[in-house]
């Protein structure tokens, strides 16, 4: 069985190739996506729409990668990395998103952006 970090990092991989196929196998049915804050743009509530989501951020149209990776056992905060950020409305010509994925039975279950990786760190329970 993949570790939680291994599939983070497959996922995005297939998302940026544009394999939906492979990356629907690793996205739970009733997985969910929220944004960073309210009204940024409506949550993803089920595994297709987190697909196409994730496929959209990671493919050509936006190119967001992950960068800092802290694997949390069940959980990843991500740290991405991209130029066109802004199109999620993050500030600056380096602004920042990070995210907690929590990946269950090989899957991914949930995601959550926030503003930053501190912010990220906090919601997960660690202080840095």
């Amino acid at each position: 069985m993949s570790t939680t970090l291994e599939v983070v990092e497959q996922a995005y991989g297939l998302a940026k190739r544009g394999d939906h196929r492979r990356l629907r196998e690793l996205i739970a049915d009733d997985a969910t996506w929220l944004p960073a804050r309210e009204g940024a743009w409506n949550p993803c509530r089920d595994g297709e729409t987190v697909v196409r989501t994730l496929m959209w951020r990671a493919g050509f149209a936006n190119r967001f990668r992950p960068g800092t990776t802290i694997d949390l056992g069940p959980r990843v905060v991500v740290q991405l990395r991209g130029k066109r950020m802004r199109r999620l409305g993050v500030r600056g010509y380096w602004g920042k998103l990070a995210q907690i994925i929590e990946v269950r039975d090989g899957k991914i279950v949930r995601i959550q952006d926030y503003p930053g990786i501190e912010e990220a760190m906090a919601a997960a329970g660690q202080y840095s």
